[in-house]
């Protein structure tokens, strides 16, 4: 056998890379986003968490604009009446000697005074760089207010001053000021205010960043949006693929599970539930449609041969046709039985639960069971036992609880030929409902009663005896329709030539309340 070729590893292709991610960020863009529930939401959360944040910004933006000006008023107030205390108690000469030191630790604040007629008459370094006669006439105007008294302050006032230095750009820096001034002698005016320039540039950069942020966080919103988008389509259109499959009839396909435990893998799982019980079923309908036929060939060739040979006898002899007649009523009469059974299988099956269940009295059923099948018991000689517990209630459909006995009770007496019958009702330890039939009959060997239940088996020590093996199979599904089982066992043993005999048993679960 020649050599294995090396496997060489394919050359990575920039082009095609591209082109495949190009693709998928065109995907990204689709206009059928904005039909679509996950891309929507995405969108309403974004406007909800903008709105939110422009509310929050907006509040502490109140907030620290009202304590920014609550406590520079607080500043300027003080030293507006520290220098008019100082003026009163030791005179201008001591003023002018307080501007000129509080330069460096007041540099965030202008202070001057000036006469009536609009001369500085002293001022700090700061007032000497940035006070201009237009500032200055501003303030005058205000002090100078008919309402004011002297010695009374007008209250504090926003305005800008045009700095004399210029920017790196070539445009004049401007600074605001809050500053309050008031009379403090008929031919002089004092006045004091705080440079907010800082507060202003601090706010200002906030503004900056919350539009900045604001757009990142819509950006990567959408873009989050949009891929979430695209993974939650991408999980929605592998289930619709599936289903679309099944829709034509491949009952094969199953969703592929992601083992990642959440709500799709848990839809996924279901879906492939659903489709697991319907492959089950269509299975299952096949089966007994090909069993049907099967089994009903011989039935109905005979039929068939009947009516030929009973034709060819009324014929000859026509006093024969009312017996004629009668074997094919009877023969019709089987093949509607095999109809209605396999019906009833289906019906309970796809129903997946007892049609109108009802509260009644199971210990009543089994009473009415036992002397209808004692007599059969009996007309073939077979000891017919009964323990019936009282008072044993029971949630489900009585028809179809009382047809499944009846399958147990005359399988039972059918393949029991000596010996008995024992015929049984109880609660369990576990509060369950058990209708049991104990017989001593042939019994079926343990490797067959799995096989039983199925629809259309017979066993080969069943052939001769009538039957088309569907009395278990109703059985089982009334047990499953339940929520009970369907429990086979051996009987008691051996009984003369006979045995092991057989026990079944179908259990119901507790009844409620």
């Amino acid at each position: 056998m020649p050599a294995p070729k090396p496997l060489t590893p394919k050359p990575f292709k920039p082009l095609n890379a591209l082109g495949s991610f190009l693709t998928w960020a065109g995907g990204l863009f689709r206009p059928t986003y904005f039909k679509q529930t996950p891309f929507r939401l995405t969108l309403v959360f974004i406007t909800v968490y903008s709105f939110v944040a422009v509310l929050i910004f907006a509040y502490v933006y109140v907030a620290t604009s009202a304590e920014n000006r609550a406590v520079t008023d607080a500043q300027v107030s003080a030293r507006l009446d520290s220098l008019q205390q100082l003026y009163r108690e030791r005179g201008e000469a001591e003023v002018k000697a307080r501007l000129r030191q509080d330069d460096i630790t007041e540099w965030f604040f202008i202070k001057g005074i000036y006469n009536s007629n609009g001369e500085m008459v002293a001022q700090n370094k700061r007032a000497s760089l940035e006070m201009s006669t237009e500032v200055l006439s501003r303030i005058r105007a205000q002090v100078d207010t008919p309402q004011i008294e002297m010695g009374e302050a007008p209250g504090l006032s926003d305005f800008v001053i045009n700095f004399r230095s210029y920017n790196n750009d070539g445009s004049m820096r401007k600074y605001r000021y809050r500053g309050q001034g008031l009379r403090i002698d008929p031919d002089r005016y004092l006045f004091v205010a705080m440079d907010m320039s800082w507060t202003d540039e601090g706010f200002d950069k906030g503004f900056t960043a919350l539009w900045g942020g604001a757009i990142l966080v819509v950006l990567m919103g959408l873009f989050a949006g949009m891929i979430i988008n695209q993974e939650v389509s991408r999980s929605v259109q592998g289930l619709m693929s599936v289903l679309r499959s099944a829709e034509q009839g491949d009952l094969k396909v199953r969703v592929p599970l992601r083992h990642s435990g959440d709500e799709f893998d848990a839809l996924a799982a279901q879906v492939n539930q659903v489709l697991d019980r319907v492959e089950k079923n269509v299975g299952s309908l096949k089966y007994a449609g090909d069993a049907i036929a099967h089994d009903l060939r011989t039935p109905l060739s005979r039929l068939r041969s009947n009516l030929e040979l009973s034709l060819y006898d009324v014929e000859k002899d026509p006093s024969k046709a009312e017996d004629a007649l009668s074997r094919a009523l009877t023969e019709t009469d089987q093949l509607l039985r095999t109809f209605q059974t396999v019906f009833a299988i289906s019906r309970l099956q796809a129903a997946g639960q007892a049609p109108d269940p009802k509260l009644f009295d199971a210990t009543a059923l089994a009473t009415d069971m036992a002397e209808l099948y004692e007599l059969s018991a009996a007309d073939k000689g077979l000891e017919f036992d009964v323990e019936i517990e009282p008072n044993v209630w029971v949630m489900g459909n009585r028809d179809f609880l009382a047809q499944s006995l009846a399958n147990l009770l005359d399988n039972a007496i059918k393949y029991t030929s000596v010996g008995g019958i024992t015929f049984r009702l109880r609660k369990t330890s576990r509060g369950e409902i058990e209708f049991s039939i104990t017989d001593t009959g042939m019994g079926v060997p343990e490797a067959d009663r799995g096989r039983i239940v199925e629809r259309f088996v017979r066993l080969e020590q069943s052939r001769s005896l009538p039957g088309v093996g569907l009395g278990l199979s109703m059985v089982a599904a009334v047990a499953e329709a339940h929520k009970g089982r369907l429990v086979i066992d051996e009987g008691p043993g051996k009984f003369g030539d006979q045995g092991p005999g057989l026990r079944t048993a179908l259990v119901l679960p507790p009844t409620q309340g």
